[in-house]
């Protein structure tokens, strides 16, 4: 602001007052310049309160933006330690999966081993069977041909009842002398015979048959002979 100069006393002596237009207009710009300050800085503070306004506004969405985001980072984690959990879980159940896999897979291999070995000892046993059942039927034949005596296999699936008859060649003796043997764990019993066996007659089976036992027979062949021996003293009284 530019300054104003006077000198007093050449006013005063020489009464000179036009200084004082001088002076109200120097001092109506003073206050035109005043005001004109006073009118911009108005403005201003106004335009400062509006930016503080606006600068608080923005802090609080700002502040609710991070509080926001604080949540959304919360829920996030929380999701993450779900989602972690569910692989866990997962790699988890798989290896329990792959060790039951791996179980089958055992047991699997197993069978197959296990099935290997039952169809080869089956085969062992149906080539046994086959031997068994020919060496039968060539016996079957050399009694029946030469000692009249006829083998009847009574069950045919396990060989284990046959029924041995005595004088076949004679049609009306035929099925009267005859014995029915079942084998039991190895071991050969009387099932039936017939004609009954006298009270005599048990003596001659001493050593051979236990009948007190099952009727269980101590040797087959031995048995085979003494029963023909007898059926055939039997026989020929009837003659």
């Amino acid at each position: 602001m530019e300054e104003f100069h006077c000198d007093i006393a050449h006013i005063l002596q020489n009464r000179d007052f036009t200084v004082l237009q001088k002076l109200l207009s120097h001092s109506n710009n003073f206050r035109a310049k005043i005001s004109a300050k006073i009118e911009d800085t108005i403005t201003h503070e106004i335009e400062c309160k509006e930016k503080r306004t606006l600068h608080v506004n923005r802090i609080s969405e700002l502040k609710q933006e991070i509080d926001s985001l604080k949540s959304e980072i919360d829920a996030t984690k929380l999701q993450q330690k779900i989602v972690d959990k569910k692989i866990f879980n997962a790699i988890k159940q798989q290896e329990e999966l792959k060790e039951k896999v791996n179980n089958e897979k055992s047991k699997r291999d197993s069978l197959c081993i296990e099935m290997v070995d039952l169809q080869q000892e089956s085969e062992k046993r149906r080539e046994n069977k086959i031997l068994t059942w020919n060496a039968i039927k060539r016996a079957c034949h050399i009694y029946k041909q030469y000692l009249d005596v006829h083998v009847q296999l009574l069950d045919t699936k396990e060989c284990e009842h046959i029924r041995i008859s005595f004088f076949t060649h004679n049609e009306d003796l035929n099925n009267k002398y005859f014995v029915n043997l079942y084998n039991s764990s190895n071991q050969w019993k009387v099932e039936e015979v017939q004609p009954e066996f006298k009270k005599e007659d048990f003596d001659d089976f001493k050593g051979i048959v236990d009948f007190s036992a099952q009727s269980e027979i101590f040797d087959i062949t031995a048995f085979l002979c003494k029963l023909r021996h007898i059926f055939i003293k039997c026989y020929l009284n009837t003659k």
